[in-house]
C-alpha cells in the first residue's frame, strides 16, 4: 500500500474526524470565493487551475507564542543609509570582469547560512578553477542615488583550489558541494540590515556572485521583509552545464535538454547558485522593490525564509511583513507563522505573484546542519512524509489552497506583458493615482498572475476589494484574470497580494516603472504602518 493509500485508511478509522488529517478533511465554514461579501464577477475564467474538491477551513486559531519585548527602532536609518556613496562596480562587466559560467567553472562560491546576525559569522565556500588568486567584495543592496548597492567591505587577497564536483544522491537527485571555507566575514555590529551581495573575483577577470541577508536582531521595525531564498533553491539548476545540474523543476536528458521526469525531489543549499550566481527565478523583482523601499526611507529590516522557518524572527516586532519577490515554496512551519502573526495583527503585502503554491519540508543535511535540504517530492510519494504530516505537493492538492490565505492564488504563467485593468477604483489604495475602473496601466501584469478562484474559499469574515480585473492570455493561448486583491480581517489587519510578478518591477525597474502603481503601493504602506502590531 502506498503513503496515498495509508492516508485515506487512516482518515476512515476516524483521524478526519478527530480532525488530525487536516489536508483531507472537507470544507468546514470558511467563505466562498463567490460569496456576496465582495464584488462578484471577479474569479478566473472556467477551466482555469483546478483544485481537488472543496476547499477547507482554516486552521484552528492558536494563540501566539509569547512574545519577547519589542525592541527600539530606528525609523531615519534606511534613510541614513542610502544618503552615503553608491557603486556601481558590483555589476556584471564592470571593471574589465566577464561572468564566470559552470562549465569552466572559473569561480564558484556559496554561503553557510541564507542570513547572518549582526556580530555574527558567515562562511564562503569557494573552487577557483585553475586554483589562484582571488577576493571577494561585499555590498550592501538598496538605492543609493540609483547606484543599486554600496560596497562595504572586501576580503583579503585569498588563494583558492578547485573544488570537487557535486555529490548526487541517487535516491532523490540532490546535488551537493563540499567546499573549502575561502573566508569568513565577521558582521561589525554598527552595519544595517538588508541583502547583500558577495562578489567573487578571481585574478583572470572572472566574476560571479551569492547573495545573503543581514539580520538586525536588536530593532524593530516598521516593516520586516523577506527573501524567498527558499524559491532560490527550488529553481537552482547548478551546475547549469547540460550534463548534470538539477532543480526542482528539471534534470538533464541524454541530449543536454530540459527533462521534468529527471528533476531532484530534493535540493541542498550547500551549492553556489546557477550561471552568474545571482539568486535564480527573478531576483529582479526583489531589487526592484528593495531600491524603491529604501529610496522612499521606509523603515526596513531583513529576513530570509529561512529564518521564518526557524521563527528566527518574531513578526510581532514588526507592524508588516513585505515579501518583495516570487516566494512560491513553503514549508508547514513557515505558513504557520504568517498566519499566526496576521491573527495576531501584523499586516502582510506581497509585492508579486504565485506565492505559497509548493509546500515543503526541511532537513538537516549529512554534517548534521538544520534546514540545508530542502525536500518537494510534488506527485511522487514522499517517503519522509509521516502519516500526520502533509506530503510535499501543492498547497492546494493537499486541501490548504492558497487562497484560503492570501485571498487570490496563482492561475497562470502570463505570455506576454499585459496592461492591469482597474477596478475598486474608489477604494483607498488608488487614492491620488488619478485612475477610474477600466483604465489600464501598461506591462503590469507579467511574468506569473493570480485570481479568484470560483468557488474556492477566502478568509472567513473578510473584507476583500479586487483592485484590478485584468484578461490576460496564457502561452497556450487560454484567457485568465488577473486580479489584485486586497482584504481586512475582522479584527483590521490588512492582506495585500499584487497577484503579477510585474508590480514590484513597476516599483523601480525602467523598463516597468508607472507613477500610479508607485503611488498605490506607497498608499499601501502608509495605511501598513499606521496599524498593526508593535
Amino acid at each position: 500500500m502506498n503513503r496515498r493509500s495509508a492516508l485515506g485508511v487512516l482518515g476512515a478509522v476516524g483521524a478526519t474526524a478527530a480532525g488530525l488529517v487536516w489536508w483531507r478533511s472537507g470544507s468546514e465554514g470558511g467563505q466562498s470565493g463567490s460569496s456576496a461579501s465582495r464584488p462578484l464577477g471577479h474569479g478566473a475564467p472556467k477551466g482555469g487551475p483546478a483544485t481537488p474538491g472543496p476547499a477547507s477551513s482554516a486552521p484552528p486559531v492558536v494563540a501566539p507564542a509569547s512574545r519577547q519585548p519589542v525592541p527600539p527602532s530606528d525609523p531615519h536609518r534606511i534613510a541614513a543609509e542610502n544618503a552615503k556613496t553608491g557603486s556601481t562596480a558590483w555589476k556584471p562587466g564592470r571593471n574589465g570582469t566577464r561572468v564566470g559560467n559552470d562549465i569552466a567553472h572559473q569561480i564558484k562560491g556559496y554561503t553557510s547560512e541564507t542570513s547572518v546576525g549582526l556580530g555574527g559569522r558567515i562562511d564562503f565556500h569557494m573552487s577557483v578553477n585553475p586554483g589562484g588568486a582571488y577576493s571577494i567584495g561585499i555590498y550592501r543592496l538598496g538605492d543609493y542615488g540609483g547606484a543599486g548597492a554600496r560596497h562595504v567591505v572586501s576580503s583579503p587577497r585569498l588563494t583558492g583550489v578547485p573544488g570537487q564536483a557535486p555529490k548526487l544522491d541517487e535516491d532523490c537527485g540532490m546535488l551537493s558541494c563540499d567546499w573549502p571555507v575561502g573566508w569568513t566575514l565577521e558582521v561589525p555590529k554598527d552595519w544595517t540590515s538588508g541583502t547583500y551581495l558577495a562578489v567573487f573575483d578571481d585574478e583572470r577577470g572572472n566574476r560571479n556572485y551569492s547573495a545573503f541577508v543581514v539580520r538586525d536582531d536588536g530593532r524593530s521595525a516598521d516593516f520586516l521583509v523577506v527573501l524567498p531564498f527558499s524559491t532560490y533553491q527550488a529553481y537552482n539548476q547548478y551546475p547549469l552545464d547540460g550534463r548534470t545540474g538539477k532543480s526542482l523543476y528539471y534534470g538533464y536528458g541524454p541530449d543536454g535538454k530540459n527533462v521534468y521526469q529527471a528533476r531532484a525531489r530534493k535540493v541542498s543549499f550547500d551549492r553556489p547558485f546557477m550561471g552568474d550566481g545571482m539568486p535564480p527565478t527573478r531576483f529582479d523583482l526583489d531589487q526592484s522593490a528593495i531600491a524603491w523601499m529604501e529610496r522612499s526611507g521606509y523603515d526596513v529590516t531583513y529576513a530570509s525564509t529561512v529564518d521564518i522557518e526557524t521563527r528566527r524572527v518574531d513578526p510581532g516586532w514588526y507592524r508588516a511583513l513585505v515579501f518583495p519577490g516570487h516566494d512560491e515554496y513553503w514549508s508547514t512551519p513557515m505558513r504557520e507563522v504568517v498566519e499566526e502573526a496576521h491573527r495576531a495583527g501584523v499586516n502582510q503585502a506581497w509585492l508579486t505573484a504565485n506565492n505559497m503554491y509548493w509546500h515543503v519540508r526541511f532537513d538537516k543535511n549529512e554534517r548534521g546542519v538544520a534546514n540545508r535540504v530542502m525536500n518537494c517530492w510534488r506527485e511522487d510519494r514522499d517517503p519522509g512524509a509521516s502519516l500526520l504530516s502533509a506530503p510535499t505537493d501543492m498547497w492546494r492538492r493537499i486541501r490548504r489552497p492558497e487562497q484560503e490565505f492570501l485571498g487570490i492564488q496563482y492561475n497562470g504563467i502570463v505570455a506576454a506583458p499585459t496592461p492591469l485593468r482597474v477596478s475598486s477604483s474608489g477604494h483607498w489604495m488608488w487614492a491620488n493615482t488619478g485612475v477610474r475602473d477600466g483604465d489600464t496601466i501598461d506591462k503590469v501584469v507579467g511574468g506569473e498572475a493570480d485570481g479568484i478562484e470560483p468557488g474556492m474559499a477566502i478568509p472567513p469574515g473578510a473584507r476583500q476589494a479586487l483592485l484590478a480585473e485584468s484578461p490576460y492570455q496564457l502561452r497556450s493561448g487560454a484567457r485568465r484574470t488577473q486580479n489584485t486583491s486586497i482584504y481586512e480581517s475582522p479584527q483590521g489587519t490588512l492582506m495585500f497580494c499584487a497577484g503579477t510578478f510585474n508590480w514590484s518591477l513597476a516599483l523601480n525597474h525602467p523598463k516597468y516603472r508607472d507613477e500610479r502603481i508607485q503611488r498605490a503601493t506607497h498608499n499601501l504602506f502608509e495605511r501598513l504602518r499606521a496599524g498593526g502590531r508593535r
